[in-house]
């Protein structure tokens, strides 16, 4: 199987949060119909992770929620129109990944998401004729963009053996 680079090294490759509720909710829907790709696992390069690592770090975070999602053809469109991070591959369609959010106590509730801009994604708080998401960044958007197998992967490890 030939390894397709997306673009660079995982860093940068987060997805604004209007985005990635449509993931999740895509991702639950597909656990109710007998319909999908199937998804054996998601990588993601060393810059990427340390680079969420920083995040946790600077924004005084008490670690990363995982939320499991779901690339659809409108999604991948989406997130492909940003100017920002690793292109999504076509035949990702219907194939499920992963979103990481950093998460810390916010009013004494450990565990909370941490989203810098709540108002701003869920309200379309965006000038008219702009792309629907907002470009660049937020800095805690929700990191994704994984190569994921069967695409992307060595077929030795012990945990996709029967």
């Amino acid at each position: 199987m030939t390894e397709k680079s997306l673009t660079k090294d995982g860093t940068d490759n987060t997805i604004p949060l209007d985005i990635a509720k449509k993931m999740t909710a895509a991702f639950r829907k597909s656990q109710t119909t007998d319909t999908g790709t199937y998804t054996e696992a998601a990588w993601f390069p060393s810059g990427q992770i340390a680079q969420l690592a920083e995040k946790v770090k600077s924004f005084d975070g008490d670690g990363v929620r995982v939320y499991f999602a779901r690339y659809t053809q409108e999604i991948i469109d989406e997130i492909n129109k940003l100017e920002y991070g690793d292109k999504i591959p076509a035949n990702y369609v219907d194939m499920n990944t992963i979103l990481f959010v950093v998460t810390k106590v916010i009013n004494g509730v450990p565990k909370t998401d941490y989203f810098t801009d709540k108002v701003g994604h869920e309200n379309g708080h965006h000038h008219e004729g702009n792309h629907p998401v907002c470009d660049p960044p937020l800095p805690t958007d929700p990191d994704n963009r994984a190569k994921l197998c069967p695409e992307t992967c060595d077929g030795k490890s012990p945990l996709m053996q029967d």
